[in-house]
């Protein structure tokens, strides 16, 4: 029988589970077969047994390719995801999101080229709010660069090779690797 979760409690190791008849099963932690918590939301399939849910497994359907992600998209989904420091990103997002920090840092060198011959309050005020943006796209960039190290199935903490002057250069590689296609602890394939 196939339903979705509606929630899982940690503490006490039981959820409820919604079939497609709208009828609700119990389920517990020992009736789960996977290796990763139930979340709210994912479906399953189960065996029914009374009001219980029994071996409660998640539900296998035919993959199909994902869905080709835009420049726009992706730095749009960069953005919404910021503090997200726990999830998975495709490769794809993290290459835009790097296109566009060049891109920006182009343009910004370009702008503060220009206005650095004219004198005054407002270079003042656009370097303080430039200084802001750099640290807002920093810490974007690090939360994408985790996700990313996440979705080859390695730790966030390799990003640390950032702040080294030769770690650039295995970060890098490590970011061209491919999605790892199986569940991690870092929750499902991104695409």
């Amino acid at each position: 029988m196939k339903g979705t979760v509606l929630g899982f409690d940690t503490l006490t190791g039981e959820g409820v589970i919604l079939n497609d008849q709208d009828v609700r099963y119990s389920f517990s932690k020992t009736n789960w077969r996977e290796a990763l918590a139930p979340m709210k939301g994912q479906r399953v399939d189960f065996e029914p047994w009374g009001t219980m849910a029994n071996n409660v497994f998640l539900d296998v359907q035919v993959a199909s390719p994902a869905a080709d992600i835009s420049f726009a998209e992706a730095i749009r989904s960069c953005f919404r995801k910021v503090t997200d420091f726990q999830g998975r990103s495709r490769r794809k997002e993290y290459w835009y999101f790097r296109i566009f920090v060049i891109f920006c840092s182009i343009l910004s060198s370009l702008i503060s080229h220009d206005l650095r011959h004219n004198g005054g309050v407002v270079i003042g005020l656009l370097g303080i709010a430039s200084f802001f943006a750099w640290i807002y796209l920093f810490v974007v960039d690090l939360s994408v660069s985790v996700r990313r190290l996440h979705d080859s199935g390695r730790s966030g903490w390799w990003v640390l090779l950032y702040f080294t002057i030769i770690g650039i250069i295995p970060l890098f590689i490590m970011m061209c690797f491919d999605t790892d296609p199986r569940i991690n602890k870092w929750g499902y394939p991104a695409k």
